[in-house]
């Protein structure tokens, strides 16, 4: 479907060299092709706001498919669920749309530091993270466990991660909730018999140590992340039922009350004019749908 104007580049950050994050977004951007499309439905924040002027710029931790990925594997073309809202929010704001790729333990200070203009990255809205940010909730989103299909272990819940070796993506809730299974501080089930935890910059190394390597008996991870990865290796399987299903949010820098307006009113757009169902469609991801009631 034609979202309207929008540029289809991605950057990367890097907290090696600023320099090197330039050279690669203008190697990337003569990649990358422009289509246009008409005026903008709703009113953008001020050219003030953005990081480039007349351009939408969105931070994402571009390893988590089917939320954003690159396709095809190792070029600069980002697509999934997440892009594709980025894409329709610039759209009908009538900007340009990038993708900036960054790692999610990072994602949240590079926001503060303003290397994009908000965050599209499957992040969970949690009462922590509102102390620092603001959302505007778009998808609903819980966690799975996934284990090989011949595995003995059969985790359904956190607790039963006890004393499992499980893999999980840094600064993720999967990561928080393991670590705070292993604190007495907070009551967690497996002060006595630990978690053998193993964080990973990105989802994809993540459930590398379960398969093919082996090296973990357990990959927590979104449960439409989950999904993905099952309709790619036939030999995972999900154990036990999705758990803690949470809305996630668009972030905003705490405070830039234009620019959460304005991606209020884009997201209302969408939702509206059914741009929304059509990407839920589009991406498998119907369940998620932000307008159904959440339950964990």
């Amino acid at each position: 479907m034609q979202l309207g104007a929008e540029f289809s580049e991605v950057e990367t950050v890097s907290s090696r060299s600023l320099i090197a994050t330039l050279i690669g977004a203008v190697l990337i951007s003569a990649c990358g092709s422009t289509t246009s499309g008409g005026g903008a439905a709703v009113a953008p924040p001020p050219a003030s706001d953005l990081r480039t002027a007349g351009t939408l710029t969105v931070g994402s931790d571009i390893e988590y498919p089917p939320q954003e990925y690159f396709n095809p594997p190792g070029s600069n073309t980002a697509v999934g669920f997440d892009i594709d809202v980025g894409k329709a929010l610039a759209a009908k704001m009538g900007l340009g749309f990038t993708a900036t790729n960054d790692k999610f333990a990072a994602i949240f200070a590079d926001l503060t530091g303003k290397k994009f203009d908000i965050v599209i990255s499957a992040t969970t809205i949690t009462d922590e993270r509102k102390k620092s940010f603001d959302f505007v909730p778009y998808f609903n989103a819980g966690e799975s466990f996934v284990v090989p299909k011949t595995s003995s272990v059969h985790p359904t819940k956190i607790a039963d991660l006890c004393g499992l070796t499980v893999a999980v993506e840094k600064g993720t809730t999967e990561e928080s909730e393991s670590m705070d299974a292993n604190t007495k501080a907070k009551n967690g089930p497996c002060t006595s018999k630990p978690i053998v935890l193993s964080s990973f910059d990105t989802d994809t190394e993540a459930l590398q140590q379960l398969a093919p390597k082996g090296a973990v008996k357990v990959h927590f991870t979104d449960s439409p992340v989950a999904g993905y990865e099952l309709k790619q290796n036939s030999s995972l399987a999900v154990s036990g039922s999705v758990i803690e299903v949470a809305p996630e949010g668009i972030v905003v820098r705490k405070g830039d009350s234009a620019m959460l307006k304005a991606m209020q009113d884009a997201f209302k757009a969408i939702e509206t004019d059914g741009t929304y169902d059509n990407l839920l469609s589009k991406w498998g991801v119907k369940d998620g749908d932000i307008r159904k009631a959440s339950t964990s």
